[in-house]
């Protein structure tokens, strides 16, 4: 029981940090709408679960234990990270349906593209194999890794959920934030942009 309470508390933890998959699915669900948040949160988590299954059949270690893949990965997911920073960039546009297809294109796909995040992102696998096993009893099966697993999982795609929800719902108060607004929509690109200069200098360091 007591590595079950560890457990969900690391898992509320960790998920409840913000990075770009919190980030991505605030943003879905700020410019599409509540159901473009919760697919963003449920690709998210099928990029996390590939990282599951890689930990439970040891894929993960064979990952993590060859410095060339795990560096390749890496440079696939900054790569990917400074996509998302473009096609997140405002753009000025001629009329207000304009400015809601643009909105609508910075966020389409965004299962696919919440998927690609996690994917993309091989230090999850690194967490995996470092965290859960210290929160795994001692000599459980192959399916008790996997339920504490799907856990987290489950866990990430509540918070990631809610944020999105959080996000769309506060999305009509910044009408009244005046000339600030106008700096909300480069926060998006901006983060997305710090965090995979902060990945490069991760691999060249």
């Amino acid at each position: 029981m007591s590595s079950v309470l560890a457990f969900i508390a690391v898992a509320l933890v960790v998920n409840l940090t913000p990075g770009p998959a919190m980030l991505h699915c605030v943003a879905s669900g700020v410019g599409s709408g509540p159901r473009a948040g919760v697919r963003a949160a449920l690709g998210v988590e099928l990029g996390v679960f590939v990282y599951v299954l890689a930990t439970v059949t040891g894929l993960a270690a064979l990952l993590v234990s060859a410095p060339t893949v795990y560096t390749v990965v890496q440079l696939i997911g900054i790569c990917f990270l400074a996509y998302m920073a473009w096609t997140s960039v405002p753009r000025a546009q001629q009329n207000d349906g304009a400015a809601s297809a643009t909105s609508q294109e910075a966020v389409s796909h965004p299962f696919i593209k919440g998927f690609l995040l996690n994917v993309s992102n091989p230090k999850i696998a690194l967490f995996f194999l470092t965290i859960l096993p210290q929160l795994v009893p001692s000599g459980a099966s192959t399916w008790k890794l996997l339920a504490f697993g799907l856990g987290f999982n489950l866990s990430g795609f509540t918070v990631n959920t809610l944020m999105a929800l959080l996000g769309h719902q506060l999305a009509p108060a910044t009408e009244r934030l005046g000339p600030v607004r106008n700096v909300l929509p480069w926060i998006p690109p901006v983060v997305f942009v710090v965090l995979a200069a902060a990945a490069l200098w991760g691999v060249v360091a």
